[in-house]
């Protein structure tokens, strides 16, 4: 993606969005691994990827996923809030949906926050439950959720128990 200028752009506005003074990325092959180096706004060295922090790095690797214009068939993500501020989440719910029109994209998570920054796609969201006939996957209806979602956001109705997925 490095040489893909589109997606390159991409990649930096949205993690500018919460990076402030990142200004480029850029890869290094040396004897046979890819290096990263973030450029940051005000400093004169590169920062390798052994100096960002792990949010930062996980952000960056969901960036590339997501981002990606040309991804697999299936790309399957699991709790892909991990490290990250939840200030991210309706960033990263927005880019979830974006790639889901160019990939079939399945992604776990047990974050009410991230279920809550999908409240306007509530049809995105499959609830997984447990009985003792077996797993099931229910897809959410708006329409059956338009009263409670005038008042509670996605992430506290499951919370409350009312679309299920709980214990």
């Amino acid at each position: 993606l490095q040489n893909q200028r589109t997606t390159k752009n991409t990649i930096l506005e949205n993690l500018r969005q919460f990076y402030e003074n990142a200004e480029d990325i850029t890869t290094k092959i040396s004897g046979g691994t890819v290096q990263l180096f973030l450029h940051e706004h005000g400093l004169a060295e590169s920062i390798p990827a052994t100096r960002l922090s792990d949010g930062t790095l996980h952000y960056l690797c969901l960036l590339s996923l997501l981002c990606h214009p040309k991804p697999p068939p299936l790309l399957c993500i699991e709790e892909p809030e991990i490290g990250l501020h939840p200030d991210v989440f309706p960033t990263l719910a927005e880019l979830l949906l974006d790639a889901s029109r160019r990939t079939q994209l399945i992604v776990t998570t047990h974050s009410d926050s991230l279920v809550s920054a999908l409240t306007d796609s509530p049809e995105s969201v499959l609830v997984c439950e447990r009985d003792d006939r077996g797993t099931h996957l229910k897809r959410l209806v708006k329409e059956e959720l338009e009263a409670w979602l005038e008042k509670y956001s996605l992430g506290e109705l499951w919370r409350m128990g009312e679309i299920g997925g709980t214990l």
